[in-house]
């Protein structure tokens, strides 16, 4: 999920894309460190619009149970009150026409009043789900923001946890007969010391420049070759997921 970017470096020919497979989320006693301001931030969140979802749903049920009540006191009204008065001038004026428009008229109002309340649930429902749309960009930055220093932390707090992230990255570049790979300095002693270790995973003809850059996060991960430079970074590859996962969240809606 790396971005693929033309070194300065490059030779005239194209090289081939080059792609960074996801890293594994490690987990550590540290994560709740590394992460609690962030995670309060995004409980909080989630608490308000789930408050606000349970507002919505409670005023559309008041609502609806108001106008029940009104449809079935109009009921009984017109039970006890216009039925009969439509009956009696029906009898008096020998018209069964009058019987059959007043009941026609009491369907008509009650069906109307049924439809209205109908009509405010499902406004209430459509307001649920647009609060639920709109807070999902947001739960996404702060979750990415949480993810980022966790692993972040662990990576500058864990030496294994980084030279792992370093060898995969370093195989995507196994077919260039130069590599430079660009490290913080904090980072530099323990990847100069296993370097061995990295030059075995190429072919014997290849050259592997190890170089620190005070310019770089301490999680950060750059090779440059003439196939073009590949940023490994924590930072890079969870832009790119955040990325990826705010299209899915367009494309759903």
């Amino acid at each position: 999920m790396s971005r693929i970017i033309k070194s300065s470096q490059a030779k005239e020919q194209v090289g081939k894309p080059i792609k960074i497979r996801p890293f594994p989320v490690i987990h550590s006693e540290h994560e709740e460190q590394a992460a609690v301001i962030d995670e309060t931030t995004l409980h909080e969140l989630l608490e308000q619009a789930e408050r606000q979802a349970e507002w919505l749903v409670q005023q559309a049920n008041e609502q609806a149970a108001t106008i029940k009540n009104e449809i079935e006191q109009a009921r009984v009204y017109w039970e006890q009150e216009e039925r009969p008065m439509y009956m009696e001038q029906a009898q008096k004026e020998g018209y069964q026409q009058g019987i059959e428009d007043g009941v026609q008229k009491g369907y008509r109002e009650t069906a109307e009043a049924i439809a209205y309340a109908k009509g405010i649930v499902e406004l209430s429902k459509q307001e649920y789900s647009k609060q639920i749309e709109a807070a999902e960009p947001v739960i996404l930055e702060l979750a990415m923001k949480v993810a980022g220093k966790i692993i972040g932390y662990e990576l500058k707090e864990n030496e294994e946890a980084f030279f792992s992230m370093v060898k995969r990255a370093i195989k995507e570049a196994r077919e260039n007969r130069e590599v430079q790979l660009h490290i913080h300095p904090s980072q530099y002693p323990f990847i100069l010391s296993h370097k061995e270790e990295l030059e075995a995973i190429f072919p014997k003809n290849t050259d592997l420049y190890v170089y620190p850059n005070d310019e770089l996060a301490e999680s950060s991960c750059i090779i440059e070759s003439e196939s073009g430079r590949i940023d490994a970074s924590v930072d890079s590859q969870l832009r790119e997921m955040k990325d990826k996962l705010m299209e899915l969240l367009a494309g759903e809606s």
